[in-house]
């Protein structure tokens, strides 16, 4: 009878488990199908309670930032409060971004992270379609290169010619890794594109945040540009905290949304001071529903990561830029 009951309880707590995944996965799912991607349990900072006032910082700090002027070059590291309680930010936009649309970005991120990550003291997040960037921790995030958590994506449609067609995706990336590193504290952005075979173009985007070095710059884009994920793909993307790659056969991004002028004299990390919300402000947001196909490593028990993969495999493929396309997080 106790051999019974310890087995049926040791069902109920597999079932327990089973539902609890699930219901994150799906939940995953669909932010992914929104082009939302986040990670929560980043360098284990651990949670922060209700009433705390990391979490007023907090609160303080993401209510206003929507809003504050000094993110027009797309670029944002504040922080707010005092020592434990401190909360470090970096907001980044892609560079094709312009302001208004920057801001409205940003903004959505805010309310999807908070949403997904409670009481997270460090979360981070990129939407839609990597054209923002948000993270914030209770340690410094700044002027560090960090190349994880990390995702994938990749076009399950190979080029032609491969051996051609790699060396020129190589080509291409390597020359605007060293033009991105070579910016200034303000901006770290590249595009361009090249022949490729069979009359086809390749364009190519890397970018980093503007905090890093130049020789940070061009290592963390160096972990990223001809990784065997990408390999033979008409397409891939790499999405690191610190820096950013994408080529693709058509092209994706828009006119370069700010050039900068002379250098600034001071470009330290400053503390946040609220601004005044404006009387009336409205938000923006653009919807982008694709339908993915996703892999997602998880460290759980063995039968709840085989039916969670099972369950994300059945699922309908659908199509992103008229192929198929695949995910992979680290």
């Amino acid at each position: 009878m106790a051999v019974l009951s310890l087995r049926l309880l040791s069902l109920v707590c597999c079932l327990v488990l089973i539902t609890i995944f699930i219901s994150q996965v799906t939940a995953e799912v669909v932010l992914i199908e929104q082009g939302y991607h986040y990670f929560c349990n980043v360098n284990d900072r651990g949670n922060y309670t209700a009433n705390s006032t990391y979490r007023a910082n907090l609160n303080t700090f993401l209510s206003t930032l929507s809003y504050n002027t000094e993110i027009e070059n797309g670029f944002y590291h504040f922080t707010y409060g005092e020592k434990t309680d401190k909360v470090y930010a970096i907001g980044l936009c892609r560079g094709d971004v312009n302001p208004e649309e920057c801001l409205s970005c940003l903004e959505f991120s805010i309310t999807q992270l908070l949403q997904v990550c409670p009481n997270r003291k460090e979360a981070i997040g990129w939407y839609p379609d990597e054209k923002c960037m948000l993270r914030y921790s209770d340690r410094s995030i700044f002027d560090l290169m960090e190349i994880g958590p990390a995702y994938y994506v990749y076009n399950e449609v190979n080029a032609t010619d491969l051996n051609q067609f790699n060396k020129d995706v190589n080509s291409l990336l390597g020359k605007l890794k060293s033009k991105a590193a070579s910016g200034d504290s303000r901006v770290k952005y590249a595009v361009g594109n090249i022949s490729a075979p069979n009359d086809q173009v390749i364009y190519g985007l890397v970018q980093c945040t503007p905090d890093l070095l130049g020789s940070q710059c061009d290592d963390c884009l160096a972990q990223s540009i001809g990784i065997d994920f990408c390999k033979d793909s008409k397409g891939c993307r790499v999405v690191r905290p610190s820096c950013y790659m994408r080529f693709e056969t058509s092209l994706f991004y828009g006119s370069t949304a700010y050039v900068p002028p002379t250098p600034p004299s001071n470009t330290s990390s400053k503390a946040y001071v609220p601004p005044t919300p404006p009387s009336n402000t409205s938000s923006k947001g653009k919807s982008n529903k694709t339908t993915i196909a996703i892999a997602i490593a998880v460290p759980v028990v063995a039968v709840v990561l085989i039916f969670i993969f099972i369950c994300l495999k059945v699922r309908k493929p659908g199509k992103l830029f008229e192929s198929e396309w695949k995910y992979w997080f680290t």
